[in-house]
C-alpha cells in the first residue's frame, strides 16, 4: 500500500472507529441493549429437509407435507424431508423444484413471487447446486445472500436509508445506505454496484473507500417460513458532499444520524434485524450484547 493509500484508508477507519465509540457510549446509556436477531434455531417444530447430503433449511411442518406432495422424489421420515434429487445435476433440480414452485404459486400457497431466481449454495462451497425464484427461498427455508453497505461520514455519521412504504418486507423501517439480495449468476462485487447506484444514486469511482467487513446470518421468522439471509457487509465513506439519492422506488428517505441517534432506533426496533447486524458487523462488534 503506498503512502496516498495508506492516508486514505486511515479516513475510512478513523471515520469508523469514531462512530464506534460514540455507538458503544450510547448503548452504555440505553435503558436496554440492541438485540439482534442473528441466525440461531428455529422454532422447534419446524424440521430439516436435505437434497441428498446436502441441508437445504428448515420448513413448518405444513409446508413440508405440501412440498412432500408436490415435489417428487420427496419423502417425510424421522423429523426431517428428503428430496432424493442429490445424484441430479444443477440444472434438473432447479427445473423440478422452479416447477413445483410454479405449481404451488397457481394453487395460492406461494405469494410475493419475484420474477427474480436466487442460487443456493451448500455451507462451504461456493458452488450453487440449484437456483429457483427468490420467493419460493423464503418460503422453503433456504439461505440466500445479500449485500449490505454501511455509508459513513468523517464526520460520524452515518447514512441510513428509510424503507419505501410500499415494500413487501419490513416497509417503513430504517435499512442500510444500501441492501439487496445477489441474484443468480450474479457476483457480491457486482450486486453491490447495482445496489449501490439503484438505491442510492452512488457509482463506485477509484477515489471510494470501501473495505468488506466480512459475512454474518440473520435467521428469523418471517410469513410462517423460517427466513435466513448470509449478508455481505462492506463499510463505505462518503465525502461531506456526497448525498445519496434514490433510484428505484425502494427508499422514501435518506437519513444522516449520529451513533446515539442510530442506537436508539435501532433499540427501539424501528431498523431490520438484518440492517442492525449488519451494522453491528461493520463497527466490528459481538452480535449479541
Amino acid at each position: 500500500m503506498t503512502a496516498p493509500e495508506a492516508l486514505q484508508s486511515d479516513a475510512l477507519d478513523r471515520a469508523v472507529d469514531a462512530f464506534r465509540a460514540a455507538w458503544e457510549v450510547a448503548h452504555q446509556a440505553l435503558p436496554r441493549s440492541a438485540a439482534i436477531a442473528t441466525a440461531s434455531e428455529p422454532p422447534p417444530e419446524f424440521i430439516p429437509w436435505f437434497c441428498g447430503h446436502t441441508f437445504l433449511g428448515y420448513l413448518s411442518p405444513a409446508r413440508a407435507r405440501l412440498l412432500a406432495a408436490h415435489l417428487a422424489p420427496t419423502r417425510i421420515q424421522a423429523h426431517r424431508l428428503d428430496w432424493d434429487a442429490g445424484p441430479w445435476s444443477a440444472p434438473a433440480r432447479s427445473a423440478a423444484l422452479q416447477d413445483t414452485l410454479l405449481r404451488l404459486r397457481a394453487l395460492g400457497h406461494l405469494p410475493g413471487w419475484r420474477n427474480e431466481a436466487f442460487a443456493f449454495c451448500a455451507r462451504g462451497c461456493e458452488t450453487p447446486i440449484l437456483q429457483a425464484e427468490r420467493a419460493g427461498f423464503y418460503f422453503l427455508g433456504m439461505r440466500s445472500d445479500a449485500v449490505h453497505v454501511n455509508g459513513f461520514r468523517a464526520d460520524a455519521r452515518m447514512w441510513v436509508a428509510r424503507r419505501s412504504a410500499a415494500k413487501q418486507v419490513d416497509p417503513g423501517l430504517l435499512d442500510n445506505l444500501c441492501a439487496g439480495g445477489v441474484a443468480a449468476g450474479e457476483t457480491i462485487e457486482t450486486c453491490l454496484q447495482r445496489e449501490l447506484y439503484e438505491e442510492a444514486g452512488i457509482r463506485l469511482r477509484a477515489e471510494h473507500l470501501l473495505r468488506f467487513r466480512g459475512t454474518t446470518e440473520v435467521g428469523r421468522v418471517r410469513d410462517g417460513g423460517w427466513h435466513v439471509e448470509r449478508l455481505h457487509v462492506y463499510n463505505l465513506l462518503l465525502q461531506a458532499n456526497e448525498q445519496p439519492c434514490n433510484l428505484d422506488g425502494e427508499v422514501q428517505e435518506f437519513l444522516l444520524l449520529t451513533a446515539a441517534e442510530l442506537a436508539a432506533l435501532v433499540d427501539a426496533k424501528k431498523s431490520t434485524p438484518d440492517a442492525a447486524a449488519a451494522i453491528v458487523r461493520g463497527l466490528g462488534l459481538p452480535l449479541r450484547a
